[in-house]
Protein backbone atom coordinates (compact mmCIF):
# COMPACT_ATOMS: atom_id res chain seq x y z
CA UNK A 1 0.00 0.00 0.00
CA UNK A 2 1.26 3.72 -1.36
CA UNK A 3 0.18 6.72 0.65
CA UNK A 4 0.69 10.18 -0.66
CA UNK A 5 1.08 11.93 2.77
CA UNK A 6 1.71 16.23 3.05
CA UNK A 7 2.11 18.05 6.11
CA UNK A 8 3.80 21.46 7.03
CA UNK A 9 6.27 20.37 9.52
CA UNK A 10 8.52 17.51 10.26
CA UNK A 11 11.87 16.71 12.19
CA UNK A 12 14.09 17.76 12.67
CA UNK A 13 12.46 21.21 12.13
CA UNK A 14 10.44 21.27 15.33
CA UNK A 15 7.55 24.19 15.38
CA UNK A 16 5.38 21.71 17.89
CA UNK A 17 3.66 18.69 18.17
CA UNK A 18 2.78 18.75 14.44
CA UNK A 19 6.20 17.09 13.48
CA UNK A 20 6.63 14.87 16.27
CA UNK A 21 3.15 13.30 15.58
CA UNK A 22 4.10 13.53 11.87
CA UNK A 23 7.73 11.31 12.39
CA UNK A 24 6.05 8.67 14.95
CA UNK A 25 3.56 7.88 13.03
CA UNK A 26 5.33 7.31 9.48
CA UNK A 27 7.47 5.58 10.93
CA UNK A 28 5.54 3.23 12.63
CA UNK A 29 3.55 3.09 9.30
CA UNK A 30 6.57 1.66 7.35
CA UNK A 31 6.75 -0.73 10.28
CA UNK A 32 3.22 -1.69 9.31
CA UNK A 33 4.44 -2.25 5.47
CA UNK A 34 2.67 0.71 4.17
CA UNK A 35 5.12 2.52 1.97
CA UNK A 36 5.05 6.34 2.44
CA UNK A 37 5.81 9.57 -0.25
CA UNK A 38 5.78 12.27 2.31
CA UNK A 39 5.71 15.98 0.81
CA UNK A 40 6.95 18.85 2.45
CA UNK A 41 6.29 22.22 1.05
CA UNK A 42 9.85 23.58 1.35
CA UNK A 43 13.24 21.44 0.96
CA UNK A 44 14.44 20.41 4.65
CA UNK A 45 16.58 18.01 5.99
CA UNK A 46 14.56 15.46 7.29
CA UNK A 47 15.17 12.17 9.01
CA UNK A 48 13.22 8.52 8.94
CA UNK A 49 12.41 5.85 6.58
CA UNK A 50 9.89 7.55 4.37
CA UNK A 51 10.30 8.52 0.89
CA UNK A 52 10.47 12.73 0.86
CA UNK A 53 9.37 14.99 -1.61
CA UNK A 54 9.83 18.84 -1.35
CA UNK A 55 7.41 20.98 -3.35
CA UNK A 56 9.53 23.80 -4.05
CA UNK A 57 12.12 21.89 -5.62
CA UNK A 58 10.00 20.05 -8.36
CA UNK A 59 8.45 21.00 -11.34
CA UNK A 60 8.29 24.46 -12.71
CA UNK A 61 8.67 26.27 -9.05
CA UNK A 62 10.94 29.54 -9.80
CA UNK A 63 11.61 30.57 -6.21
CA UNK A 64 15.05 29.99 -6.10
CA UNK A 65 15.21 29.80 -1.50
CA UNK A 66 12.97 30.91 1.18
CA UNK A 67 14.93 33.01 3.88
CA UNK A 68 12.33 32.26 6.73
CA UNK A 69 11.68 28.85 8.05
CA UNK A 70 7.72 27.67 7.17
CA UNK A 71 6.25 27.69 10.70
CA UNK A 72 3.31 25.99 11.70
CA UNK A 73 0.54 27.06 14.12
CA UNK A 74 0.68 30.63 12.40
CA UNK A 75 -2.24 32.64 11.16
CA UNK A 76 -3.26 33.22 7.68
CA UNK A 77 -1.29 36.26 7.67
CA UNK A 78 1.49 35.86 8.88
CA UNK A 79 4.55 36.72 5.91
CA UNK A 80 7.08 34.28 4.53
CA UNK A 81 10.05 35.74 3.02
CA UNK A 82 11.57 34.28 -0.09
CA UNK A 83 14.75 35.50 -2.60
CA UNK A 84 12.72 35.52 -6.22
CA UNK A 85 15.75 35.94 -7.65
CA UNK A 86 19.16 38.57 -8.02
CA UNK A 87 19.39 41.56 -10.03
CA UNK A 88 22.13 42.30 -12.72
CA UNK A 89 25.16 43.15 -9.38
CA UNK A 90 23.96 39.64 -7.37
CA UNK A 91 21.71 41.11 -4.73
CA UNK A 92 18.92 39.17 -3.95
CA UNK A 93 15.16 40.27 -4.74
CA UNK A 94 13.12 39.39 -1.93
CA UNK A 95 9.43 39.17 -1.94
CA UNK A 96 7.33 38.19 0.70
CA UNK A 97 3.61 35.92 0.74
CA UNK A 98 1.50 35.50 3.58
CA UNK A 99 0.66 31.88 5.15
CA UNK A 100 -2.01 31.25 3.41
CA UNK A 101 -0.81 31.83 -0.32
CA UNK A 102 1.85 29.37 0.70
CA UNK A 103 -0.92 26.91 1.19
CA UNK A 104 -2.75 27.73 -1.92
CA UNK A 105 1.53 27.39 -3.75
CA UNK A 106 1.05 24.15 -1.51
CA UNK A 107 -2.07 23.31 -2.95
CA UNK A 108 -0.91 23.92 -6.45
CA UNK A 109 2.36 21.78 -6.68
CA UNK A 110 0.18 19.10 -5.12
CA UNK A 111 -1.37 18.74 -7.98
CA UNK A 112 1.46 18.10 -10.29
CA UNK A 113 3.23 15.56 -7.84
CA UNK A 114 -0.39 14.09 -8.09
CA UNK A 115 -0.14 13.36 -11.38
CA UNK A 116 3.18 11.91 -11.25
CA UNK A 117 3.53 9.74 -8.31
CA UNK A 118 1.67 6.32 -7.76
CA UNK A 119 -0.14 5.78 -4.75
CA UNK A 120 -3.58 4.51 -3.63
CA UNK A 121 -4.63 6.96 -0.49
CA UNK A 122 -3.76 10.61 0.26
CA UNK A 123 -3.17 11.28 4.10
CA UNK A 124 -2.78 15.48 4.27
CA UNK A 125 -1.73 16.58 8.12
CA UNK A 126 -3.09 19.85 9.57
CA UNK A 127 -5.00 22.47 7.83
CA UNK A 128 -1.81 24.12 5.95
CA UNK A 129 -1.62 20.83 4.10
CA UNK A 130 -5.70 20.49 3.44
CA UNK A 131 -6.02 21.96 0.60
CA UNK A 132 -2.59 19.83 -0.72
CA UNK A 133 -4.86 16.79 -0.25
CA UNK A 134 -7.86 18.15 -1.94
CA UNK A 135 -5.67 19.09 -4.83
CA UNK A 136 -4.19 15.94 -5.25
CA UNK A 137 -7.70 14.26 -4.56
CA UNK A 138 -8.95 15.87 -7.56
CA UNK A 139 -5.50 15.34 -9.93
CA UNK A 140 -5.76 11.89 -8.90
CA UNK A 141 -9.36 10.41 -8.24
CA UNK A 142 -8.06 8.73 -5.08
CA UNK A 143 -9.88 8.67 -1.71
CA UNK A 144 -8.71 11.63 0.94
CA UNK A 145 -7.99 11.17 4.64
CA UNK A 146 -7.52 14.68 6.84
CA UNK A 147 -6.07 14.20 9.88
CA UNK A 148 -6.95 17.03 12.63
CA UNK A 149 -4.16 17.98 15.02
CA UNK A 150 -5.88 21.16 15.88
CA UNK A 151 -8.77 23.23 14.73
CA UNK A 152 -8.84 27.11 14.20
CA UNK A 153 -11.22 27.21 17.47
CA UNK A 154 -8.16 25.54 19.80
CA UNK A 155 -5.77 28.45 18.04
CA UNK A 156 -7.95 30.90 19.22
CA UNK A 157 -9.24 29.21 22.44
CA UNK A 158 -12.56 31.17 21.44
CA UNK A 159 -14.73 31.74 19.00
CA UNK A 160 -13.30 34.33 17.83
CA UNK A 161 -11.77 32.28 15.11
CA UNK A 162 -9.09 33.09 11.91
CA UNK A 163 -11.56 33.33 8.53
CA UNK A 164 -8.93 32.26 6.10
CA UNK A 165 -7.89 28.62 8.73
CA UNK A 166 -12.12 28.38 9.02
CA UNK A 167 -12.69 28.24 5.25
CA UNK A 168 -9.66 26.27 4.52
CA UNK A 169 -10.84 23.94 6.97
CA UNK A 170 -14.18 23.65 5.86
CA UNK A 171 -13.33 23.16 2.52
CA UNK A 172 -11.12 20.03 3.30
CA UNK A 173 -13.46 18.36 5.92
CA UNK A 174 -16.40 18.56 3.30
CA UNK A 175 -13.54 17.09 0.59
CA UNK A 176 -12.50 14.56 2.54
CA UNK A 177 -13.61 10.65 2.03
CA UNK A 178 -12.39 10.36 5.94
CA UNK A 179 -11.39 12.72 8.72
CA UNK A 180 -8.97 11.00 11.68
CA UNK A 181 -9.13 13.49 15.09
CA UNK A 182 -6.63 12.98 17.41
CA UNK A 183 -9.12 13.23 20.34
CA UNK A 184 -12.83 13.06 20.83
CA UNK A 185 -12.02 16.31 22.52
CA UNK A 186 -11.22 18.09 19.03
CA UNK A 187 -14.06 15.25 17.39
CA UNK A 188 -16.55 17.08 19.00
CA UNK A 189 -15.63 20.65 18.04
CA UNK A 190 -15.99 19.26 14.55
CA UNK A 191 -19.30 18.35 14.73
CA UNK A 192 -20.24 21.09 17.01
CA UNK A 193 -18.46 24.11 15.36
CA UNK A 194 -17.98 22.44 11.66
CA UNK A 195 -21.06 20.77 11.20
CA UNK A 196 -19.28 17.98 10.56
CA UNK A 197 -21.19 14.53 10.54
CA UNK A 198 -19.75 12.18 13.19
CA UNK A 199 -19.93 8.97 11.06
CA UNK A 200 -17.03 10.54 8.67
CA UNK A 201 -15.17 10.99 11.96
CA UNK A 202 -12.61 8.04 13.33
CA UNK A 203 -10.94 9.01 16.35
CA UNK A 204 -6.95 8.00 16.76
CA UNK A 205 -5.30 9.46 19.38
CA UNK A 206 -1.44 10.31 19.26
CA UNK A 207 1.07 7.73 20.42
CA UNK A 208 4.12 8.52 21.86
CA UNK A 209 7.69 6.52 22.47
CA UNK A 210 7.63 3.47 24.91
CA UNK A 211 11.71 2.65 25.42
CA UNK A 212 13.58 3.93 28.39
CA UNK A 213 15.28 7.27 27.73
CA UNK A 214 18.75 8.28 27.91
CA UNK A 215 19.31 9.43 30.99
CA UNK A 216 21.76 12.61 30.89
CA UNK A 217 23.43 15.12 33.17
CA UNK A 218 21.21 17.59 35.33
CA UNK A 219 20.23 21.03 34.18
CA UNK A 220 19.77 23.73 36.47
CA UNK A 221 22.16 22.13 39.38
CA UNK A 222 22.73 24.99 40.96
CA UNK A 223 19.44 25.52 41.68
CA UNK A 224 18.45 22.46 42.39
CA UNK A 225 21.61 22.18 44.97
CA UNK A 226 20.23 25.01 46.89
CA UNK A 227 17.03 22.89 47.62
CA UNK A 228 14.95 24.51 44.60
CA UNK A 229 11.46 22.87 43.23
CA UNK A 230 11.04 23.11 39.60
CA UNK A 231 8.15 23.23 37.92
CA UNK A 232 8.69 23.14 33.94
CA UNK A 233 5.83 24.63 31.12
CA UNK A 234 7.04 23.09 27.69
CA UNK A 235 5.08 23.81 24.03
CA UNK A 236 4.68 27.04 22.11
CA UNK A 237 3.62 30.42 23.95
CA UNK A 238 0.36 31.63 22.57
CA UNK A 239 -3.00 32.29 23.71
CA UNK A 240 -4.24 28.41 23.08
CA UNK A 241 -1.09 26.77 25.15
CA UNK A 242 -2.43 29.03 28.47
CA UNK A 243 0.47 30.11 29.63
CA UNK A 244 -0.62 33.26 31.45
CA UNK A 245 -3.07 31.35 33.37
CA UNK A 246 0.63 29.17 34.54
CA UNK A 247 1.87 32.54 35.55
CA UNK A 248 -0.68 33.64 37.52
CA UNK A 249 -0.68 30.22 39.23
CA UNK A 250 2.85 30.81 39.93
CA UNK A 251 2.53 34.18 41.99
CA UNK A 252 -0.02 32.37 44.17
CA UNK A 253 2.48 29.17 44.49
CA UNK A 254 5.45 31.84 45.47
CA UNK A 255 3.21 33.63 47.62
CA UNK A 256 2.83 30.64 49.73
CA UNK A 257 6.50 28.24 49.11
CA UNK A 258 9.11 31.19 47.84
CA UNK A 259 11.57 27.76 47.06
CA UNK A 260 9.85 26.95 43.66
CA UNK A 261 11.18 28.15 40.80
CA UNK A 262 9.65 27.84 37.18
CA UNK A 263 10.86 27.69 33.67
CA UNK A 264 8.93 28.52 30.51
CA UNK A 265 10.13 26.49 27.36
CA UNK A 266 9.03 27.49 23.95
CA UNK A 267 8.52 30.27 21.16
CA UNK A 268 5.22 32.23 20.22
CA UNK A 269 3.77 35.35 19.83
CA UNK A 270 2.81 35.70 23.28
CA UNK A 271 6.37 35.73 24.52
CA UNK A 272 6.90 39.60 25.32
CA UNK A 273 3.04 39.78 26.60
CA UNK A 274 4.39 36.68 28.86
CA UNK A 275 8.04 38.29 29.59
CA UNK A 276 6.11 42.07 30.48
CA UNK A 277 3.41 39.75 32.38
CA UNK A 278 5.93 38.29 34.74
CA UNK A 279 7.62 41.51 35.39
CA UNK A 280 4.57 43.08 35.87
CA UNK A 281 3.45 40.21 38.85
CA UNK A 282 7.10 40.68 40.42
CA UNK A 283 8.11 36.87 39.36
CA UNK A 284 11.37 37.82 37.91
CA UNK A 285 13.76 36.04 40.21
CA UNK A 286 11.07 32.88 40.63
CA UNK A 287 10.68 32.47 36.25
CA UNK A 288 13.43 31.24 33.87
CA UNK A 289 12.73 31.65 30.03
CA UNK A 290 14.65 29.04 28.69
CA UNK A 291 14.14 29.23 24.86
CA UNK A 292 12.96 26.55 22.93
CA UNK A 293 14.08 23.41 23.69
CA UNK A 294 14.72 20.09 22.10
CA UNK A 295 16.17 16.63 21.66
CA UNK A 296 18.73 16.30 24.68
CA UNK A 297 18.19 19.98 26.36
CA UNK A 298 14.58 18.80 26.39
CA UNK A 299 14.95 15.39 27.90
CA UNK A 300 17.61 17.26 30.72
CA UNK A 301 14.67 19.10 31.08
CA UNK A 302 12.24 16.70 31.67
CA UNK A 303 14.42 14.92 33.36
CA UNK A 304 15.39 18.04 36.26
CA UNK A 305 12.03 19.66 36.87
CA UNK A 306 9.92 18.38 39.48
CA UNK A 307 6.63 18.65 37.81
CA UNK A 308 5.35 19.25 34.68
CA UNK A 309 2.54 21.62 33.94
CA UNK A 310 0.44 21.87 30.22
CA UNK A 311 -2.33 24.98 31.35
CA UNK A 312 -3.95 24.70 27.91
CA UNK A 313 -6.82 26.32 27.45
CA UNK A 314 -7.85 24.51 24.32
CA UNK A 315 -5.39 21.27 23.88
CA UNK A 316 -6.56 18.85 20.91
CA UNK A 317 -4.19 15.85 22.47
CA UNK A 318 -1.46 16.88 24.17
CA UNK A 319 2.17 14.96 23.52
CA UNK A 320 4.09 17.10 26.63
CA UNK A 321 2.65 15.09 29.59
CA UNK A 322 3.70 11.67 27.98
CA UNK A 323 7.46 12.65 27.00
CA UNK A 324 7.31 13.95 30.53
CA UNK A 325 6.00 10.51 31.77
CA UNK A 326 8.77 9.05 30.05
CA UNK A 327 11.33 10.50 31.66
CA UNK A 328 9.90 10.07 35.12
CA UNK A 329 8.22 13.13 35.54
CA UNK A 330 4.65 13.95 36.61
CA UNK A 331 2.35 16.43 35.35
CA UNK A 332 -0.50 18.38 35.52
CA UNK A 333 -2.88 19.14 32.65
CA UNK A 334 -6.66 20.92 31.89
CA UNK A 335 -9.81 18.90 31.79
CA UNK A 336 -9.44 20.78 28.31
CA UNK A 337 -7.07 18.52 27.04
CA UNK A 338 -7.35 15.50 24.82
CA UNK A 339 -4.67 13.43 26.20
CA UNK A 340 -6.59 12.88 29.55
CA UNK A 341 -8.76 10.76 27.51
CA UNK A 342 -6.04 7.90 27.37
CA UNK A 343 -4.31 9.10 30.48
CA UNK A 344 -5.58 8.60 34.17
CA UNK A 345 -2.52 8.61 36.01
CA UNK A 346 -2.31 12.76 35.51
CA UNK A 347 -3.87 15.50 37.67
CA UNK A 348 -6.47 18.23 36.23
CA UNK A 349 -7.47 21.09 36.76
CA UNK A 350 -9.50 23.80 34.40
CA UNK A 351 -7.50 26.40 32.85
CA UNK A 352 -9.16 29.24 34.13
CA UNK A 353 -8.86 27.99 37.80
CA UNK A 354 -5.67 29.00 38.64
CA UNK A 355 -6.29 29.23 42.89
CA UNK A 356 -6.79 25.20 42.59
CA UNK A 357 -4.08 25.00 39.86
CA UNK A 358 -1.23 26.43 42.38
CA UNK A 359 -2.96 24.32 45.22
CA UNK A 360 -2.38 21.36 42.72
CA UNK A 361 1.26 22.57 41.77
CA UNK A 362 1.82 22.79 45.70
CA UNK A 363 0.35 19.68 47.12
CA UNK A 364 2.73 17.96 44.27
CA UNK A 365 5.70 19.55 45.36
CA UNK A 366 5.24 19.24 49.03
CA UNK A 367 4.28 14.90 48.90
CA UNK A 368 6.70 13.42 46.34
CA UNK A 369 5.47 9.87 47.38
CA UNK A 370 2.16 11.39 45.09
CA UNK A 371 4.53 11.84 42.22
CA UNK A 372 6.09 8.65 42.53
CA UNK A 373 3.06 6.98 42.35
CA UNK A 374 1.34 9.06 39.21
CA UNK A 375 4.48 8.31 37.43
CA UNK A 376 4.77 4.60 38.22
CA UNK A 377 0.86 3.67 37.09
CA UNK A 378 1.37 6.71 34.31
CA UNK A 379 4.29 4.62 32.60
CA UNK A 380 2.27 1.75 32.57
CA UNK A 381 -0.56 3.61 30.73
CA UNK A 382 2.24 4.45 28.11
CA UNK A 383 2.55 0.88 26.56
CA UNK A 384 -1.09 1.16 25.44
CA UNK A 385 -1.37 4.90 23.66
CA UNK A 386 2.38 3.97 21.76
CA UNK A 387 2.91 5.03 17.85
CA UNK A 388 2.54 1.64 17.18
CA UNK A 389 -0.86 1.45 18.30
CA UNK A 390 -2.00 4.33 16.49
CA UNK A 391 0.00 2.99 13.11
CA UNK A 392 -2.12 -0.07 13.14
CA UNK A 393 -5.02 1.74 13.85
CA UNK A 394 -4.39 4.17 10.96
CA UNK A 395 -3.40 1.02 8.18
CA UNK A 396 -7.24 -0.36 9.45
CA UNK A 397 -8.48 2.93 8.45
CA UNK A 398 -6.97 2.94 5.07
CA UNK A 399 -7.78 -0.60 3.85
CA UNK A 400 -11.18 0.40 5.30
CA UNK A 401 -11.44 3.38 3.32
CA UNK A 402 -10.45 1.44 -0.14
CA UNK A 403 -12.40 -1.44 0.01
CA UNK A 404 -15.69 0.42 0.60
CA UNK A 405 -14.33 3.02 -2.53
CA UNK A 406 -13.49 0.69 -4.83
CA UNK A 407 -16.49 -1.75 -4.01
Amino acid sequence: MKVLTFSWDFPPTRNGGLGVACFGLTRELSHNGVEVIFVLPKRQEVVGNARFVFADSARSVKVREISSSLKAYQATDSLVHYIESFDAEGRPVIKSRTIVEEVHRFAHQASLIAQEETFDIIHAHDWTSYLAGVAAKVASGKPLILHVHATSFDQAASQNVDPGIFHIESEGFAAADKIVTVSQFTKNILVEKHGVNPAKIEVVHNGCDTFEPQRHDPTLAGLKAQGKKVVLYHGRITIQKGVDYFVRAARRVVDIDSNVVFVISGWGDMTNQIIQQVGAMGLSSHVIFAGALWEEERDRMYQSADLVVMPSVSEPFGLVPLEALQHGTASIITHQSGVGEVLTHVLKVDFWDVDEMANKILSALRYPVLRQQIVLEGKRELHKMSWKEAAVKMVRLYRNLLQYITS
